[in-house]
């Protein structure tokens, strides 16, 4: 039983949960009647077949429930509680820990459904403080399934409420380590959405956290995250927030080369950085991104090979640069 994976997730997340629920100040009566309603979409997710209609009948109890759920068991409160709940959820549902089996009804249930009525619920408040607490308990994970959001989701938490901007400066560190510490985790980087959405919520006074950016390292050791650590350890400009906002410029223009030739969209973005940045410097990062030339392929440790799409377009940036330029 010791070794059973839904037992050893039950137990792993229930221990994190009466953590998240005794920080967000969750009444015992509401924190055992949400536990139910999970413990009921595990089980349900065990037994799950791959017979569509047995889905389709167990997603529609599993709403059902949920429903009456938050309509009369639980206060309004409580729903912040939930919101992490489901999103650690859909992700484990999402790989391969629990089973192989996708079940994709309980998938659509959640992430399609529930969670994304939840997270456009302005009505569910988090302070600084709670969403921190949040990520506390969402930061450790199996594995972060690319299918299920979770980054995604997270994000979307935030950017509805503008929660971070509410607090202070330290709290506002420690919840961006714990979002970027799920980045580092991924086992393969697709792109950089996520990494860029959280660059643009760095201000002028984040200085702590500017600088744990330039020492911001990813598992997997992926060449794309390779190229932006190097630019962010050039230095473009001796004021330290000039130099910041114009990596974080240099990043977002460099990962927008998406076709086989520079594009009007491109060539504009070009004269845009061009102008913030001074010539010698556009080189030195152009330098620096090319000496990654070899990071357009990832090997896994089992043998696959996966293209970089993100180093790939930071590869092509540089190169049409250095064409202009010189």
């Amino acid at each position: 039983m010791t070794n059973n994976p839904y037992w050893i997730f039950k137990n792993d997340e229930l221990e994190k949960s009466t953590i998240l629920a005794k920080e967000l100040n969750i009444s015992k009566s509401d924190f055992m009647s949400i536990q139910s309603w999970f413990d009921l979409l595990l089980l349900k997710h065990q037994e799950a077949s791959s017979n569509k209609d047995e889905q389709l009948k167990t997603e529609a109890e599993l709403e059902t429930k949920f429903n009456e759920l938050i309509s009369s068991k639980i206060t309004r409160k409580s729903y912040k509680y939930i919101l992490p709940k489901l999103l650690n959820y859909n992700n484990v549902f999402n790989d391969a820990f629990l089973r192989s089996l996708y079940v994709a009804r309980i998938g659509a249930l959640l992430r399609d459904n529930l969670i994304s009525k939840l997270v456009k619920d302005r009505m569910i408040v988090y302070s600084p403080e709670d969403f921190l607490y949040v990520t506390v308990y969402l930061r450790e994970n199996y594995f972060i399934s690319p299918n299920s959001n979770f980054l995604e989701d997270i994000l979307k938490i935030e950017n509805v409420r503008g929660i971070i901007e509410q607090g202070s400066a330290g709290t506002k560190f420690e919840t961006l380590k714990n979002i970027l510490y799920i980045v580092s985790q991924k086992d393969f980087h697709h792109d950089i959405i996520c990494f860029k959405k959280i660059l643009k919520l760095v201000l002028a006074t984040d200085v702590e956290l500017i600088h744990y950016l330039k020492g911001f390292q990813v598992v997997n050791n992926q060449g794309c995250y390779k190229i932006i650590n190097d630019i962010f350890n050039l230095q473009i400009s001796e004021d330290q927030w000039k130099d910041f906002e114009s990596k974080v410029q240099v990043i977002c223009f460099f990962d927008s080369a998406r076709s086989a030739n520079p594009t009007p969209a491109w060539n504009r973005k070009f004269q845009e950085v061009s102008a913030s940045i001074e010539k010698d410097k556009l080189l030195q990062v152009v330098e620096t991104v090319l000496r990654n030339e070899d990071s357009c392929i990832y090997r896994f440790d089992y043998g696959a090979e996966w293209g970089d799409d993100v180093s790939k377009r930071f590869l092509k940036s540089a190169k049409w640069i250095k064409e202009i330029l010189n």
